[in-house]
């Protein structure tokens, strides 16, 4: 009985060590979004929060056509598209 205490314990540690790793791993990045100006050209920030995480577009409260990107790579170029939090 007591030579199988201690295989289990450390069964159930790594067991438990290995789960909160994924946790911290799967959190999602949310972000600052920003939007291209239909006048200007310019890759603006739409004062909203999205997720880098993929999954449903996050799209413009203003206007839904609108798709959500990254932060600019250049003035008149946004980053990758962002997710719905």
């Amino acid at each position: 009985m007591k030579k199988l205490i201690l295989p289990a314990a450390l069964i159930f540690m790594g067991a438990g060590a290995a789960f909160a790793t994924k946790m911290n791993t799967s959190k999602r990045a949310i972000i600052d979004a920003y939007r291209i100006d239909a006048v200007t050209g310019q890759c603006v920030n739409a004062e909203q929060k999205c997720s880098t995480t993929p999954g449903a577009p996050c799209t413009w409260t203003e206007n839904s056509s609108v798709l959500l990107h990254d932060a600019p790579v250049s003035p008149t170029m946004c980053g990758d598209e962002l997710f719905k939090p």
